[in-house]
C-alpha cells in the first residue's frame, strides 16, 4: 500500500512537473503583427548640435507650471514665439491653435481623411527649481547649459526634450516637403505638472468634440534604462497604462476639553487608529491582472529561469514571487495599489483636548482596483468607530484603460524602439507617475508613453531632481525615433 501511494504521489510530481516546465517554456510575448515596417533610422542625416543647441535655447524660458492667476504668462508666450520662429517650414506645413491661450495644438493635415490621425503629446510647463536645492546644481539650472556633450537645465528631459525633440523630426520631414497621409495631430499642453486640468483636459475635450478618434497617442512616461531590475541589462519600457490618484481624508471628533480628565478616547486617538486600520487594510497584490505579467512575458528571454518560472507559473509560486517583489518599491508598486498615509492635524496645545482631527492616506490606484472600492472597504475598517468619518479629500482619479500590447501601433513603437536601442529587449509597463495622455484616452484608440531615451540610474535621478540634463545621444535616437514613426505612421 505504502508502495503505491508513493508511485502515486511520484506521477503527480512528474505530472506537475511537467506541467510547470511546459508553462514555463510558453511564458512568452506573442509575436508582432507581421505587416509592421519601420525605415532605416540610421540612414536620416540628423545635426544634433544644432538640436541641441534648440533645446538649450528651449531650457531657458522659465515655463514653470502658472499655479495663480497672477502668475507670469510671459515665458510661455516667449517659448512659443520662439517655437515658430525656429521651425518655419513645420509651422507653414500644419494649422496651429492654442487652447485657453497657452496650450499649443499643431495638425499636419493628411491626404487621407479616412485614417484616423496620429496624435503626439509634450508638455511646455517645469517644475519649479526650490531654492533649498540651487547650491546641489552644477550649472545654471535655466541657463540651457551645453556641457559634456549634453544639454543641462531644468526640463531637458521633462518634458521639452520631447516637445523641441518632436519639433525637430517634424521640421526635418517638412523641410524635405514630405507630406502626411494620416493627419498627425501635436498637442502641447502647459499645465501637465499641475494636473493638465486648464491645458491637456480641454484640448482633449476639444478634439472629442470635433470626432476625432486618433490610431494612437503617444507621450512621455516610461524610456529605456540600461539595467532593468528583471534582467540586470538594457530594457525599452512602453508605458500602457498609468496608476490613479487619490487622498482619503479620515477625520474623527472627539470631546473637546482639558488633557487632565480626559475621556476613554480622544479625536487624535480616534483618528490614530482610524489611520492604521486603513494602512493595514490588505490589498491584492499579485502579477496576473496588470502591466507587470506582460512585462515579464516580454522579458522572458533575458530573465533568469527561476524568474521566468515563477513568473509563468504565479498560481504555484505566488506567495514566494509578491514576498521578493515587495522588497522592492518600484516592484511593489507593479503588482498593486499602494497607500501612505501622508499628514496628520489636530490640536492646538499639548494639554487641549481637541474637539477633531484629521489625516490624509494617499492611495496610487492599480489598474484592478477603483477609487469606490477603496473607499468602501476603508468605510467598512472603521464602521465600528464613532465620530470617525472617511472620504476622498477631492474627486479621485481612476488608473487608465490598460492599452493594447497586440495591436499594429504597439508593434510599430517597439520596432522603432529597437532601432534606435537595438540592445534594449521592449515590454509593457505601468506609469507609477501621471501624464497629459491620461486624458486623451476617449479620443485614441490606444495611449502609449514612451520616450526614446536610454537613462542610467543617476540620469533619471535628475528629472524632477538636481542636474537634469539629456545627452547627445539620447537628442540623436529620439529625433530619428520621432522622424522614424512619422515616415512609418503617417507618410506611406
Amino acid at each position: 500500500m505504502v508502495r503505491l501511494i508513493l508511485g502515486g504521489l511520484a506521477l503527480v510530481l512528474v505530472a506537475l512537473a511537467g506541467f510547470v516546465g511546459y508553462r514555463t517554456m510558453a511564458f512568452t510575448a506573442p509575436p508582432p503583427p507581421a505587416d509592421v515596417n519601420v525605415p532605416d533610422t540610421a540612414g536620416y542625416t540628423i545635426d544634433v548640435p544644432n538640436a541641441a543647441a534648440h533645446l538649450s535655447q528651449a531650457v531657458r524660458f522659465r515655463t514653470v507650471s502658472l499655479v495663480a492667476p497672477e502668475d507670469d504668462r510671459k515665458p510661455f508666450e516667449d517659448l512659443q514665439a520662439w517655437m515658430i520662429a525656429t521651425y518655419p517650414a513645420f509651422n507653414a506645413a500644419a494649422q496651429r491653435e492654442t487652447v485657453n491661450g497657452l496650450t499649443v495644438i499643431y495638425t499636419w493635415e493628411g491626404s487621407d481623411p479616412g485614417q484616423p490621425p496620429l496624435l503626439l503629446l509634450a508638455h511646455q510647463d517645469v517644475v519649479p527649481v526650490p531654492d533649498d536645492t540651487r547650491a546641489a546644481w552644477t550649472v545654471d539650472p535655466f541657463g540651457g547649459v551645453i556641457q559634456n556633450d549634453a544639454v543641462w537645465g531644468r526640463g531637458s528631459v521633462d518634458d521639452k526634450g520631447s516637445l523641441v525633440l518632436l519639433l525637430e523630426a517634424a521640421e526635418y520631414l517638412a523641410r524635405q516637403g514630405k507630406k502626411p497621409v494620416r493627419t498627425i495631430i501635436f498637442a502641447f499642453g502647459h499645465d501637465e505638472e499641475i494636473g493638465g486640468a486648464d491645458g491637456a483636459v480641454q484640448a482633449a475635450a476639444l478634439l472629442q468634440q470635433r470626432g476625432i478618434r486618433a490610431w494612437f497617442a503617444l507621450d512621455e512616461g516610461m524610456a529605456a534604462i540600461t539595467e532593468h531590475p528583471l534582467t540586470g541589462g538594457p530594457a525599452s519600457m512602453i508605458g500602457i497604462s498609468e496608476r490613479g490618484f487619490g487622498t482619503l481624508r479620515v477625520h474623527a471628533t472627539g470631546e473637546p476639553g482639558h488633557s487632565s480628565m480626559p475621556p476613554p478616547e480622544t479625536a487624535v486617538s480616534l483618528v490614530s487608529e482610524a489611520v492604521v486600520r486603513i494602512h493595514d487594510m490588505p490589498i491584492e497584490q499579485r502579477l496576473e491582472g496588470g502591466p507587470a505579467i506582460d512585462m515579464m512575458r516580454a522579458l522572458a528571454p533575458e530573465i533568469s529561469l527561476n524568474n521566468r518560472m515563477a513568473g509563468a507559473n504565479e498560481w504555484l509560486f505566488g506567495p514566494l514571487l509578491r514576498q521578493r517583489m515587495a522588497q522592492d518599491r518600484t516592484a511593489r508598486a507593479l503588482m498593486g495599489t499602494t497607500v501612505a498615509p501622508t499628514m496628520i492635524n489636530g490640536g492646538g496645545r499639548a494639554n487641549v483636548l481637541s474637539a477633531e482631527a484629521t489625516a490624509m492616506i494617499n492611495y496610487r490606484f492599480h489598474p484592478r482596483d477603483t477609487a469606490a472600492s477603496i473607499l468602501e472597504r476603508a468605510r467598512a475598517e472603521v464602521a465600528d468607530m464613532e465620530g470617525v468619518d472617511v472620504d476622498w479629500a477631492e474627486p479621485p482619479r481612476e488608473a487608465t484603460a490598460t492599452s493594447s500590447t497586440t495591436s499594429t501601433s504597439y508593434a510599430l513603437l517597439a520596432a522603432l524602439s529597437r532601432s534606435v536601442i537595438p540592445d534594449a529587449p521592449v515590454a509593457p509597463g505601468l506609469v507609477l507617475a501621471g501624464t497629459d495622455s491620461r486624458n486623451y484616452s476617449d479620443v485614441a484608440e490606444n495611449v502609449y508613453r514612451f520616450q526614446p531615451m536610454l537613462f542610467a540610474e543617476d540620469d533619471l535621478a535628475g528629472i524632477h531632481g538636481t542636474n537634469e540634463h539629456l545627452s547627445f545621444a539620447n537628442i540623436d535616437r529620439t529625433i530619428r525615433f520621432y522622424v522614424g514613426l512619422m515616415e512609418a505612421g503617417a507618410m506611406q
